[in-house]
C-alpha cells in the first residue's frame, strides 16, 4: 500500500509485519540482555554458582573473591602431595613443584564469557567450575619432574660410561617402566590445589635417553679420550701488597682421577660430570699451602674485659670450577690442562659483626658452692667445659641439654646421684644440674627471658629456694632467650648490661612434713626428710634507680620421705621331721 494513503491490510500482510516487530523486540532484548551481562563482565562480578576447586566464588566482586581465593585455596599449596605409581611412591613439596597459584588470572577467567566453555550460561548469568590458572616456574617444575620420575620409575637406563682406573666401558641402555613428564605435569595440576592431596599415575614404557649405538659412539671418541693420558691442574693466583702470588701445577694420572667420574646425558648427548668436592678432599695433600679455612670472630676474656679475637677470610679451590675445568681437560685430547683458581672463603661471623653485638662488660655473675664428690667434680666439669665461651646473640635461645650433650660415657659423664620419683637414685650425669642453677642464676640477673626452668622436686638445702634449676636428657631442660639487642657471652656473663636486677623472696607457705620410710631393698639409698613448701620469687628489673617491670617466678616443692635403709631379716629354715616307714600289715595265714 502506498504511502499516504489508507485502507486495509490483508491477514498475511498483517501477520508479517506482526512477525517482524517480533523479531525486532526480541533482537533489542537479546542485545540488551548481552549488554547486561557484558557490563556485569566489565564491572568484575562474578556469575553465580562459579566454584574453584570447590571453592564457592560466585557473585562476589572481583577483589572480593581474590580474597577469598587466596584465604581459601593458598594453604593448600603447603600441604604436601603424595604421588604413586604401580606400587611406588613420592611426596612432592607443593610450594616447590613450580606452580603456584595465579589469583588474577583465575578471576579474570571467572568473570569472562568464555570462563567454563558454556557461554549460553554465562549469558543468563551463571557460572560453573573453574579450572584455576597457575603461574609456571618452568626451571623448578622441570627439577621437580626430574625428581618425581626418578623416583617412580624402574629399571630405565639411559646409558652411559664407566671409569675405573685406566679403563672405560659402556652402560648399556635400557628399556624400564615409569611415567611421562606430561603425566606428571597433569598430575602436578590436577593435585596442586586440590583437597585430595594423592594422584595415581599410570605406568608405561619409558625409553632411556640414549640408543646402544650413542654409548658405543661415546665410549669410542669421549670415553677412550678421557682416559688417554694425564691431566695437570694450573693453580695461579696473583699478588697483592699483602701476599705473594701463587703458581703452581699438580699433574695427576688418570688413575688419580677415575674414581670421581661419572657420565650424564645433556641434550641426548653423554657429558663428563665431576664430583669435584670429593676429588678436592682427595687432593688435600696435593693443595697443602694453598687452601686455609676461614676463622670466625670469636670472644675471648683478657685482664678481666672481652676482647675479640679478628676474623679471617680463608681462601679454598672452588669446586664448581674444578669440576667444570677438569671435565673439559679430560674431553680433550691436545689441551690436558685444567686452570683452577682459589676463590675466597668470607669469615661466617666477621670481626664487624663481633663488634655490632656490645659485647664490652660484665653484666651477671654467680658462684654456686656444692660439696666434694669425684662423680660432681667431672660432670660439673664436663658441663660447664661445654657451656663455657658460648655467644648467644639476640633472639637467641640458650639450651643447657643441647650444649652439654646427652649425659653419657662416650661424652665424658659418670654416674651420681640424681633424683627419680622423689628418691635419690645412681644414674650418669648426677650433679649436672649445679652447673644448670648457676647458669640460671647467671641469666637470671642477667634480665634475660625465661623460656625453661624447673627446679628439683623437692628442696635441696645448698640451693637458694625458687631459684634453682635442674635437668634431665629429654624431659627437663634449662632454656633462656637472649631478648637484650647485644649478644650475651657466657663465661661469666658478658655482654652490654641493661637492667639492675634484684630477687625479692617471699616467705614459704603451704608446709607439708616429709614422711618416715624403711625401706629393706637391695637398692635402697638413705636420705634425710625435707619438708615440702611454695615459694615465689620476684625479679624485680630496675632502669637507672627506677623499679620497670616485675616477674614472680613460684615454686612448688614436694616432701622428701626420711629414707632409713634396714637389712631385711633372714626368714628361719624350718627344721625337718623325722620320717617314719610304715609297718607292712602282716599277711594272715591259714
Amino acid at each position: 500500500m502506498a504511502s499516504g494513503t489508507t485502507g486495509q491490510l490483508t491477514a498475511a500482510e498483517l501477520s508479517a509485519r506482526r512477525l517482524r516487530r517480533r523479531l525486532v523486540i526480541a533482537a533489542v532484548f537479546a542485545v540488551s540482555l548481552i549488554l547486561i551481562v557484558l557490563n556485569a563482565n566489565v564491572r568484575g562480578t562474578v556469575p553465580s554458582g562459579t566454584t574453584v576447586e570447590g571453592v564457592s566464588i560466585g557473585g562476589l566482586s572481583a577483589e572480593q573473591a581474590a580474597s577469598v581465593l587466596t584465604k581459601k585455596l593458598a594453604p593448600r599449596m603447603k600441604k604436601d602431595i603424595t604421588l604413586t605409581a604401580d606400587g611406588r611412591e613420592v611426596t612432592v613439596d607443593a610450594q616447590k613443584s613450580g606452580l603456584a597459584l595465579d589469583v588474577e588470572g583465575t578471576v579474570s577467567k571467572a568473570t569472562s564469557l568464555t570462563g567454563t566453555g558454556n557461554v549460553f550460561s554465562r549469558l543468563v548469568g551463571k557460572g560453573g567450575a573453574i579450572e584455576p590458572v597457575y603461574t609456571v616456574n618452568q626451571t623448578a617444575l622441570d627439577r621437580s619432574i626430574a625428581k618425581i620420575s626418578k623416583k617412580l620409575n624402574q629399571g630405565v637406563v639411559d646409558g652411559g660410561l664407566k671409569f675405573s682406573g685406566a679403563t672405560v666401558e659402556a652402560i648399556e641402555p635400557e628399556v624400564g617402566k615409569g611415567v611421562s613428564a606430561e603425566s606428571v605435569t597433569a598430575a602436578l595440576l590436577a593435585t596442586a590445589l586440590a583437597k585430595n592431596r594423592k594422584h595415581e599415575l599410570s605406568v608405561e614404557d619409558v625409553k632411556p635417553a640414549l640408543s646402544s649405538q650413542q654409548v658405543q659412539e661415546a665410549l669410542d671418541s669421549l670415553g677412550k679420550t678421557v682416559v688417554s693420558g694425564p691431566i695437570s691442574l694450573d693453580i695461579s693466583v696473583p699478588g697483592t701488597d699483602e701476599s705473594a702470588g701463587i703458581n703452581k701445577t699438580v699433574t695427576l694420572p688418570i688413575r688419580r682421577v677415575s674414581p670421581f667420574l661419572s657420565t650424564a646425558v645433556v641434550d641426548k648427548k653423554i657429558q663428563i660430570a665431576v664430583n669435584a668436592d670429593a676429588l678436592i678432599k682427595n687432593l688435600q695433600k696435593d693443595f697443602a699451602g694453598l687452601q686455609e679455612p676461614a676463622r670466625d670472630a670469636v670472644f675471648r676474656i683478657s685482664n678481666g674485659k672481652p676482647v675479640i679475637l679478628p676474623s679471617r677470610d680463608g681462601q679454598q679451590v672452588n669446586a664448581q670450577v674444578l669440576g667444570g675445568a677438569v671435565a673439559r681437560a679430560l674431553s680433550s685430547e691436545l689441551d690436558r690442562v685444567a686452570d683452577v683458581g682459589l676463590t675466597t672463603q668470607p669469615a661466617a661471623f666477621t670481626t664487624k659483626d663481633a663488634k655490632k653485638l656490645g659485647v664490652v662488660e660484665k653484666i651477671s655473675t654467680f658462684t654456686q658452692p656444692f660439696p666434694y664428690a669425684p662423680y660432681r667434680y667431672q660432670n660439673i666439669g664436663q658441663a660447664a667445659a661445654r657451656v663455657n665461651e658460648t655467644l648467644l646473640k639476640p633472639g637467641e635461645v640458650f639450651s643447657l641439654n643441647s650444649i652439654a650433650k646427652e649425659r653419657t660415657a662416650a661424652n665424658g659423664y659418670t654416674t651420681g646421684f640424681v633424683i627419680k620419683s622423689g628418691r635419690l637414685q645412681e644414674d650418669l650425669g648426677g650433679g649436672v644440674s649445679t652447673m644448670a642453677t648457676a647458669t640460671w642464676h647467671t641469666a637470671f640477673f642477667a634480665g634475660l627471658e625465661r623460656i625453661e626452668q624447673r627446679a628439683h622436686s623437692f628442696y635441696i638445702s645448698r640451693y637458694q629456694p625458687g631459684l634453682e634449676a635442674t635437668v634431665a636428657w629429654g624431659t627437663l631442660d634449662l632454656k633462656f632467650r637472649n631478648d637484650s639487642p647485644n649478644g650475651v657471652f657466657i663465661t661469666t656473663m658478658w655482654g652490654t648490661k641493661g637492667y639492675d636486677i634484684e630477687a625479692v623472696t617471699g616467705p614459704r607457705t603451704n608446709a607439708k612434713p616429709y614422711s618416715t620410710v624403711t625401706d629393706t631393698s637391695a637398692t635402697c639409698t638413705p636420705q634425710d626428710g625435707v619438708g615440702g613448701f611454695k615459694i615465689v620469687v620476684t625479679r624485680v628489673f630496675k632502669l637507672n634507680g627506677k623499679e620497670v617491670k616485675r616477674e614472680p617466678l613460684t615454686t612448688t616443692y614436694n616432701p622428701a620421705a626420711d629414707i632409713t635403709c634396714k637389712k631385711p631379716t633372714p626368714t628361719p629354715t624350718p627344721t625337718p621331721k623325722p620320717t617314719t616307714t610304715a609297718k607292712p600289715t602282716p599277711t594272715p595265714t591259714g
